[in-house]
């Protein structure tokens, strides 16, 4: 019904509207409404990087982190987008380049918004995954994964594998371990002009997904190259809300002090 209301608020107003189904489809657009949760705005962020195409996030799911305005304030927000009373937050994102070992397959190429994972691909066993940073060979990881997040991405699955809340404005690569079996667990901050490659090394195969989606299965010897990408993400924002305040209402922690256990 959002929709359908949506489409017609927009006729009436005289502003010409359509449903995305692909990149192509923002082009020449103003403003791109996504209509969901956090899911549902990867997705149309997705389609709009390539044109650069603002996305106003209406959040319809639970947490909702992406998103800037709840159902009963889209119309609102409509009109005071086209009254240009709205600012445009850019976040970076990561260009993600898969390597196969097929000379005759072209390297295929993603952008990622949240995060790109190495994970394997069966459960029981873990992936030995070599990762070299700006072409120096640092760490062989035996683990259930790796991920590598912007700083958007640090409050997704990033945060679930007790990755650091890095605020959405700074530039910079978070690598994750998930469930590492050896000492070294922590995930690291890398410069974001720093390059990461994922090499799978002598074992299981893994799994590649980009922002929650299945993207390749990666096999012995065949690698992920991740760097930061010229595109960003553009958000449009209503009000001026500051990083903690945001994370602080949607993990429920508004009503606490921020050392309370």
């Amino acid at each position: 019904m959002a929709r359908e209301n949506l489409l017609a608020w927009c006729l009436a107003q005289g502003h010409e509207a359509k449903i995305l189904g692909a990149p192509t489809d923002s082009l020449g657009l103003d403003i791109v409404v996504s209509l969901g949760g956090d899911g549902t705005m990867l997705r149309a962020l997705e389609l709009c990087l390539a044109y650069q195409i603002p996305v106003l996030g209406v959040n319809f799911g639970h947490l909702g982190y992406l998103t800037e305005v709840e159902p009963e304030e889209l119309i609102e927000s409509l009109e005071r987008f086209f009254a240009g009373d709205f600012e445009i937050e850019e976040r970076m994102t990561l260009d993600v380049r898969v390597r196969k070992l097929n000379s005759d397959s072209s390297d295929m190429r993603f952008v990622a918004v949240n995060e790109l994972v190495v994970e394997k691909s069966h459960s029981g066993n873990v992936v030995k995954l070599g990762v070299t940073i700006a072409n120096e060979p640092f760490l062989d990881y035996e683990a259930d994964g790796l991920i590598v997040s912007t700083p958007t991405g640090s409050t997704a699955y990033s945060f679930s594998a007790r990755g650091p809340v890095v605020s959405p404005m700074l530039r910079a690569m978070i690598v994750t371990p998930i469930s590492p079996h050896m000492l070294f667990d922590r995930a690291m901050v890398l410069e974001p002009n720093e390059s990461v490659e994922i090499t799978v090394l002598n074992g299981p195969d893994a799994t590649l997904m980009v922002d929650g989606a299945n993207r390749e299965i990666l096999t012995f010897g065949e690698s992920v190259v991740c760097k930061t990408s010229l595109l960003s993400a553009r958000l449009v924002k209503l009000e001026a809300r500051d990083f903690r305040s945001v994370l602080k209402a949607k993990f429920g922690l508004a009503n606490k002090d921020m050392g309370e256990f």
